[in-house]
């Protein structure tokens, strides 16, 4: 496919839901729909919050994404997000500041200017190796990119605010390159830049996503533009995964009023008594396809019931084992390149005989440490969590740089550690 990025010029609804549009300006306007059906989306994220945030991969092929956050027992944002796709081959992109950047106006034209305030850390993708996807900079913004197939339309383009432009993909490293603070991002977003309705060159249509942000503060947003109009949420859970918009699975969740993680020890009916053998009773009925829906639901619950760890790593650990169960492995999901839905457009091809192959892997996993400023990432082979500390790096050195991810599958050999064992007295 071809590449497509920015340009590099030089370096140097209801109360009682958790989700309420908090801005409107001309471009902005309240949004609620609830469709009858949904689909799974070709970005597969999912982003939980807790004061830790980690990211779930997204599968690419159809991109499946979530976006969690999980508390730690003293004030700490982390997030924490997967992504599972075919594999875009990411690495880390390191972005120093004093970078000029332009971006993408429709047709190709020039964009947007701007030079680089804060550095930043991000996951790219071999197919838009300056783009960001997700990351976060110096002043612990965070930011994540999630499939929105079905639903996302940006503004309309403007060719006399041309200057303004920027394309979708281009988001991740806007803001978290200019804005401290969520605050600054959706400012921004209200008065400096447009993203505009545009085809990402590397698919050859436009890019379908939407956006998590959250601060050193634990603030978290969601960012969508549907028809033409942006939205932005309150997100008070922290999590995100993708299509339909934010305020449906927001309120999806009123249908699991019931679920807890208590055990329910017995049901009586009638004189017969209907003893609980096993454990997990009180999650009967939590949904586990990979959907999008199903998956908002899993890691609304898990981030919320998860035990407060008392320490940032351990907080970040925590995050690694709630993404854990959002893992989609080779051959979980398959698709029909003759029969193609909206969130396998631009991924797989059509052309040649029909075939079923295989649409999303959890492709990486990845965890911000918004206060402490480390990003911690694992891939689908390298299990190995993998760490970067973003006040080690020198963001004053001018020039984009990458660093390579561990992919290979490379057990410990601790057939030598053996010691004798130790008998109590």
């Amino acid at each position: 496919m071809q590449s497509s990025t920015m340009q590099v010029v030089r370096s140097s609804p209801p109360k009682r839901v958790h989700a309420r549009v908090i801005a409107t300006s001309a471009y902005d306007s309240p949004y609620i729909r609830q469709p009858l059906h949904t689909t799974a989306s070709a970005y597969n994220s999912l982003y939980i919050q807790q004061p830790l945030h980690t990211t779930a991969p997204c599968s690419h092929g159809a991109v499946s994404c979530i976006k969690a956050s999980v508390v730690a027992r003293y004030s700490l944002p982390r997030l924490s997000r997967s992504l599972a796709s075919t594999s875009f081959f990411s690495k880390v992109l390191v972005i120093p500041r004093g970078t000029e950047f332009v971006g993408t106006a429709p047709d190709g034209k020039p964009g947007l200017r701007w030079t680089t305030v804060y550095g930043v850390v991000g996951l790219n993708a071999n197919i838009a190796p300056s783009v960001v996807a997700d990351g976060q900079n110096e002043k612990g913004l965070a930011f994540g990119m999630l499939y929105l197939p079905g639903y996302a339309k940006f503004l309309a383009p403007v060719p006399a605010a041309n200057d303004r432009a920027i394309g979708s993909w281009e988001a991740g490293a806007y803001l978290l390159s200019t804005c401290a603070t969520v605050d600054e991002a959706v400012m921004a977003l209200r008065e400096k830049v447009q993203i505009v309705e545009q085809t990402f060159p590397a698919f050859a249509m436009s890019l379908p996503v939407h956006y998590w942000l959250g601060d050193a503060s634990g603030k978290v947003v969601i960012v969508e533009f549907v028809d033409g109009k942006m939205n932005v949420y309150d997100n008070q859970l922290g999590i995100l995964t993708n299509s339909p918009p934010f305020d449906w699975h927001s309120i999806n969740l009123t249908n699991y009023v019931n679920l807890s993680p208590v055990n329910v020890s017995s049901a009586q009916l009638g004189s017969v008594v209907i003893p609980n053998y096993g454990q997990g009773s009180g999650l009967l009925g939590l949904p586990g396809d990979f959907t999008p829906p199903s998956r908002f639901v899993r890691a609304a619950i898990f981030s919320q019931v998860a035990t407060p760890a008392p320490t940032a790593v351990d907080t970040v650990n925590l995050g690694f084992h709630v993404l854990n169960t959002f893992d989609i492995f080779d051959g979980a999901i398959k698709s029909n390149t003759a029969n193609q839905t909206l969130n396998t457009k631009g991924f797989l091809s059509s052309s040649g005989a029909p075939k079923i192959v295989n649409t999303d892997t959890t492709e990486w996993v990845v965890a911000h440490d918004r206060t402490n400023l480390k990003t911690y990432v694992r891939t689908y082979m390298g299990l190995e969590v993998q760490m970067v500390d973003l006040k080690k790096i020198d963001f004053a050195k001018p020039g984009l740089r990458t660093i390579d991810l561990k992919t290979d599958f490379a057990p410990t050999d601790i057939t030598g550690n053996a010691v004798p064992l130790a008998t109590g007295k």
